[in-house]
């Protein structure tokens, strides 16, 4: 079967619909699918429907909205202050340092800047940054991708950093590259996870490491290139969607309902997920994700795969018959 041209989300929507048998026609966008069951049509967008509320995509698509609603519901997430103007710099101030700061609008981890120490760093970072931003305070922990679909929780997985594992012979550009070689890596959001790219956020994470491309590190020692976890900018996923206790499934459950999203990716910084999320410290939400990415569950390197694809089409099958 020739599967058309289109990103990693979308191919697998793709391909559960046609295991389910659903027509699709593809559009050249690489996203868009035009799915006909019966007398019943609908649209997808990689993980998105045409049952998705337009007011809950808003929400998600921003993030000082995001953290407002989550207030509002006393749901956990990190303090926050949003940066319009210049002259709105001075109430950085009222965050407790490190911070991050990041664009309203964005995804995949782009323009996100983490651990910025001072009030110094972050007015030279507000005056080469294209306004408005979003400063926020620092969680601590493990950074977590949690997806609802039709309000329920459904999976999680731990997302770790671009990384290398040294070996005591290979430089790290030269584990980089050996990394990329992975049948699973590709360019951008084409195949299950991403390539590796080097470029100057890797070279400043390694310069506060005390190390460069040409360092040889020892046997098992891991060396972080970024700081965030996006796959893709090189992260991986490993399901841990069994650690889940209930009561932090019910918190998931509650934020899907409050942002009024019935398929939306959670990102959670927390020490972990067995214990409840809102008795540990400095824990929370860090933002939410109204067209989740699909690899890390379908693929994850560790642990079960999650069709989630599969819980998507459930819901839209139901509400479309």
């Amino acid at each position: 079967m020739n599967t058309p041209q289109l990103n990693a989300s979308a191919r697998i929507m793709y391909l559960e619909a046609l295991k389910r048998g659903i027509e699709c026609t593809t559009f050249d966008d690489k996203q868009t699918i035009l799915m006909k069951k019966g007398s019943s049509t609908w649209y997808t967008r990689g993980s998105r429907t045409s049952t998705q509320s337009s007011v809950g995509v808003t929400i998600a698509d921003n993030k000082s909205l995001t953290k407002k609603i989550l207030n509002y519901f006393h749901l956990p997430t990190a303090a926050a202050v949003e940066v319009g103007t210049i002259g709105d710099f001075g109430q950085v101030s009222q965050l407790t340092f490190p911070v991050v700061m990041k664009p309203l609008k964005g995804a995949h981890g782009k323009d996100v800047i983490v651990g910025i120490k001072d009030l110094i760093e972050s007015k030279r970072l507000v005056e080469k940054a294209e306004l408005p931003v979003l400063f926020e305070e620092k969680l601590e922990g493990i950074e977590y991708r949690v997806v609802c679909v039709d309000f329920k929780f459904v999976a999680a997985a731990f997302r770790k950093p671009a990384h290398i594992v040294g070996d005591g012979e290979h430089s790290i550009q030269e584990l980089i590259d050996k990394k990329n070689q992975h049948p699973w890596r590709g360019e951008g959001h084409s195949n299950n996870l991403s390539l590796i790219r080097v470029d100057n956020l890797v070279l400043e994470y390694l310069k506060e490491q005390n190390v460069d491309l040409a360092y040889v590190p020892s046997h098992l020692t891991e060396v972080f290139l970024r700081k965030t976890a996006n796959l893709s900018s090189g992260g991986e996923a490993w399901d841990v969607s069994d650690e889940v206790c209930l009561e932090n499934r019910k918190l998931f459950e509650k934020i899907a309902t409050v942002c009024d999203l019935n398929t939306l990716g959670i990102d959670i910084m927390c020490q972990n997920l067995t214990t409840p999320i809102v008795s540990q410290t400095q824990a929370g939400v860090i933002e939410i994700n109204g067209s989740p990415g699909l690899r890390m569950h379908h693929f994850p390197l560790q642990g079960k795969p999650q069709n989630i694809a599969g819980h998507i089409l459930d819901m839209v099958e139901k509400t479309r018959k």
